[in-house]
């Protein structure tokens, strides 16, 4: 028997509470959004104050003659003129060039060859730590100890003791261009062990099944790592050499430690001589144009190196 409500009673069915309700999260949401975008402002501060005003004071400073004492004063291109007829920047664009191209071949390939091969040894967690090490202790102390290696009571005293009395005489940080060589050594055994970690993510990222499918199809070895386990490395291969890249382009602290650019600047890079002309010789204006032309030639080369790698991902 149904109840019929009293007069004046307003009575509530479930497609009047569910429209309620509806209207309620409405609300909370158009007032949660507002709020959501103050928790984005201490990062958008971050960002505009720490890097872009930084990059603009540089640009400005690189048209100016400032020293960092005193007032500069504007003096146009003038900074980027002798930039040019510069006698170093050939070598500091030598450099840069062969520590980018080292630190993409060396570590990388170190890295994917050891990930590769101790992926389903034993004692995994030992290598990994063991590999890590290295970067663990952080590039200044990676550099006084290999400026220990490198001296003359390092490799020099192991080799001839050995009876490599060719090796036993070797300035491998005087000698030209043996010293950059020898700190491409160094910072590529520093650095493997972080590619080494990356690209375990990456083959754990690989469904089994398609390796023991491409198995049972006859794929082993070296047919098995070039057709599946390469071409399932790609994306992750992508972020170690656009990160490999960038790096290497502004390549400085081991540099600085282990020999400061020299002798006579045939160490130097494009950031280390940004910091001698800035904070050495108090060419603030001239250092600031060094920075601008290193930060472009980075953008430049990560940018084609992520548009190059975005196209062959769509095609």
């Amino acid at each position: 028997m149904t109840t019929l409500p009293a007069p004046g009673v307003v009575t509530t069915g479930p497609a009047q509470v569910s429209a309620t309700n509806d209207a309620a999260r409405s609300g909370r949401r158009r007032w949660r959004r507002p709020t959501s975008y103050l928790f984005v402002v201490p990062a958008l501060v971050l960002v505009v104050g720490m890097f872009w005003y930084s990059i603009v004071v540089t640009v400005w400073l690189s048209f100016t003659n400032s020293n960092g004492l005193s007032s500069a004063q504007f003096i146009g291109l003038a900074n980027y003129r002798a930039l040019w007829h510069d006698p170093s920047l050939s070598t500091n664009v030598y450099n840069t060039l062969i520590w980018a191209a080292a630190m993409i071949v060396l570590p990388v390939g170190l890295g994917l060859t050891a990930a590769v091969m101790l992926r389903k040894r034993r004692g995994r967690t030992v290598f990994q730590t063991v590999f890590y090490l290295p970067y663990a202790i952080g590039f200044v102390t990676t550099g006084v100890i290999w400026s220990f290696l490198f001296g003359t009571s390092g490799i020099s005293v192991l080799f001839g003791a050995l009876g490599i009395h060719s090796l036993a005489n070797v300035q491998w940080l005087n000698d030209v261009p043996l010293n950059t060589y020898s700190m491409i050594i160094a910072s590529t055994w520093q650095i493997v062990g972080v590619d080494m970690l990356l690209f375990f993510v990456g083959l754990d990222t690989i469904d089994p099944q398609i390796t023991e499918a491409a198995s049972l199809d006859g794929a082993a070895g070296w047919r098995l790592f070039r057709h599946i386990t390469l071409p399932m490395l790609t994306p992750m291969t992508r972020v170690i050499v656009a990160i490999s890249i960038v790096n290497a382009l502004q390549a400085f602290n081991l540099i600085w430690v282990m020999t400061q650019g020299g002798p006579y600047g045939s160490s130097s890079t494009f950031a280390v001589w940004t910091y001698q002309q800035s904070f050495q010789y108090f060419k603030m204006g001239y250092g600031a144009a060094i920075a601008v032309v290193l930060t472009i030639f980075v953008l430049l080369a990560s940018i084609g190196y992520l548009r190059r790698s975005l196209r062959e991902v769509r095609t």
